[in-house]
């Protein structure tokens, strides 16, 4: 590239990043930032919100970011990745933009999980996706990125599946490396190679998947005594222990040889985890991205804390709309005493009651709902609400039928 054209592009990339209102700053650090940005248009108008990280130059990081970006531009759909809008750098730095994630961090979805086999429930829906999902970094890529940080809070799971955040420490695996120069992880789940001793490759990500399953099944970070003794005593089955000893192993050699073979050595042992769509051939990554009609609104970005205080606003309105109904029923107003005691029964007890908790219902934050209860999961959070609000309108109908009837000419 030519000088006139650097120019260019640096031009280019200030006026870029002046396109964006920061919103919030989600993690600073001294190797990089991370904000929630809203894209301005010249009209005025925001699109967003989206996701910007500035990842220091001088630190050598972030090079997965430009893999995937330029992958994308190719033409290569990611099913478990946040989809990138811009990948460039400024000043040394590297600027990425990306998709805001909604859902919550497999932490919070096994923190909330109620016993043993609530968790296990979860690690049967989740597990096989995630690790489909880090098998596109392996497969789609050439040569395959490690992720080299996975991690509770690095994978987020929504009712349309399970996505891969922070690629910040990734890295594309080098067939001349004798190990990583920058050692970098959390050493929870990464493995040794990872500090020093050998070069990462696939099977690093397998041993942090075997980590990530103990902590689906048990709730609790695994410990390095957990591994010298097998993890016996952790309260899984024989079989599901057998799988995370040898996806955990010190020797890479000794792990499984891929993400799909420990995938595939999962669902042997838990049968039930067949419900998840089960892959015999490497999936076509290629292929469109679904859209996810389960994103859910505004609202259920939000973190958990606001959805339970905003759920309990909710409720407080439908149950005042109740006791008002109780009320009214009791004393009506001048202009609905002439009515048929009948109507007005059927309006206070059934019509009004009935049009608030369905609308009440639309209006909760779900999220906790649908992860407790599968059967609510089936509908996308639209075609809940497209069926409500179809539901309300014809309640409303059979009301407006029954005032026409009810009321004296």
């Amino acid at each position: 590239m030519n000088t006139e054209d650097e120019l260019a592009s640096y031009l280019a990339a200030l006026e870029r990043d002046a396109c964006y209102r920061v919103d919030a700053v989600l993690k600073q650090g001294p190797l990089e930032t991370t904000e929630r940005v809203y894209f301005r248009g010249e009209n005025g108008a925001e699109l967003g919100p989206f996701v910007r990280k500035r990842i220091g130059g001088e630190t050598g990081l972030g090079g997965a970011y430009e893999e995937v970006f330029a992958a994308e531009r190719r033409g290569v759909r990611f099913a478990h990745l946040p989809r990138l809008l811009e990948c460039h750098r400024r000043d040394g730095d590297l600027v990425v933009v990306m998709e805001l994630v909604p859902g919550e961090t497999l932490a919070a979805c096994v923190g909330e999980c109620k016993g043993q086999s609530a968790r296990l429930e979860l690690a049967r829906r989740v597990f096989p996706e995630l690790c489909d999902a880090v098998s596109e970094l392996h497969e789609r890529l050439d040569p395959p990125v490690i992720h080299r940080d996975l991690k509770p809070s690095n994978v987020m799971v929504s009712p349309g599946g399970v996505t891969l955040i922070d690629l910040g420490i990734a890295r594309a695996w080098r067939a001349d490396a004798e190990q990583d120069t920058v050692h970098f992880g959390t050493r929870t789940y990464a493995p040794p190679e990872q500090f020093g001793f050998g070069q990462t490759d696939v099977t690093s990500d397998v041993f942090a998947l075997g980590m990530l399953l103990f902590f689906c099944a048990t709730g609790r970070e695994p410990q390095a005594a957990d591994r010298e003794g097998g993890f016996a005593g952790a309260g899984v089955s024989e079989g599901l222990r057998a799988v995370i000893v040898r996806a955990t192993q010190l020797d890479p050699a000794a792990r499984y040889g891929s993400v799909r073979e420990l995938r595939d050595a999962f669902l042997a042992v838990e049968p039930q985890a067949e419900r998840c769509p089960r892959v015999e051939e490497p999936p076509d990554f290629n292929a469109r991205r679904p859209s996810r009609p389960d994103r859910a609104p505004w609202l259920e970005r939000m973190p958990g804390w606001v959805g339970v205080a905003w759920n309990v606003v909710v409720i407080c309105m439908v149950a005042l709309l109740c006791l008002g109904c109780v009320g009214g029923f009791l004393n009506p107003t001048p202009s609905v005493a002439g009515y048929p005691l009948w109507l007005m029964a059927v309006s206070y007890f059934v019509i009004i009651p009935l049009m608030g908790l369905i609308g009440g219902y639309l209006l909760l934050d779900r999220r906790r709902l649908r992860r407790r209860f599968p059967a609510l999961a089936r509908l996308s959070v639209r075609q809940e609400k497209r069926r409500g609000l179809l539901v309300l309108l014809g309640i409303f109908v059979v009301w407006v039928v029954l005032l026409s009837v009810g009321l004296p000419g």
